[in-house]
């Protein structure tokens, strides 16, 4: 999953989105001395990111979209699901997504000492263009496919993934509303057990 995702289905504290982001840019293991809630929320970020990979709904979505996009098809649906989030959000928050993403932002000042470096520099990018609100726009998707190209230096054309969004949004959109209750629910238990180890 992307962003907004992984920061929905955190706990609402500047550790908690923190860790829900960091599992982007730390691999491997995780000091010891961090915060606890960092540490869950980063090994949350895992266990979701686990998740997706082996769920037959979210497969469907990788299914739907050109097969010339390759293991890529992954990424794109996890970039489509954000849009949709963002989109939606109203379904699944009473809180709107621009308090939120303020709020989220707030957080992550807070602690930015512990941020991963590249995440530290990405920031001030984030606020600044407003990510996690701009998701729910298709010209902001467009720019993330962008963004996404060159980082994985052109392999993929995921610009043209677009037209795959416009073209099965509507199924798209309802795979990952079959989704999002079964995410909640797999994050929920292992939150729960979590605490209790």
């Amino acid at each position: 999953m992307n962003y907004l995702a992984h920061l929905y289905f955190s706990a609402a504290t500047p550790h908690a989105w923190a860790g829900s982001l960091m599992g982007d840019f730390v691999k491997g293991a995780v000091p010891e001395d961090w915060p606890q809630e960092l540490k869950l929320h980063l090994y949350l970020h895992r266990k979701l990111d686990r998740f997706t990979a082996d769920d037959p709904i979210f497969a469907q979505s990788r299914m739907r979209l050109d097969p010339r996009f390759r293991y890529a098809r992954g990424i794109l649906v996890d970039v489509f699901y954000d849009h949709f989030l963002a989109r939606n959000w109203s379904r699944y928050s009473d809180q709107p997504l621009e308090f939120f993403s303020r709020d989220v932002y707030r957080g992550l000042l807070q602690c930015f000492e512990l941020l991963p470096a590249a995440l530290q520099q990405q920031l001030p990018r984030m606020i600044e263009y407003d990510w996690l609100t701009s998701y729910q726009y298709p010209d902001v998707v467009l720019r993330v496919l962008q963004r996404l190209q060159q980082r994985l230096k052109n392999r993929f054309p995921l610009t043209d993934a677009f037209s795959d969004l416009e073209r099965w949004g509507d199924d798209l959109e309802a795979d990952f509303f079959r989704f999002m209750p079964v995410a909640a629910n797999e994050m929920n238990k292992w939150r729960e057990q979590a605490a209790v180890d």
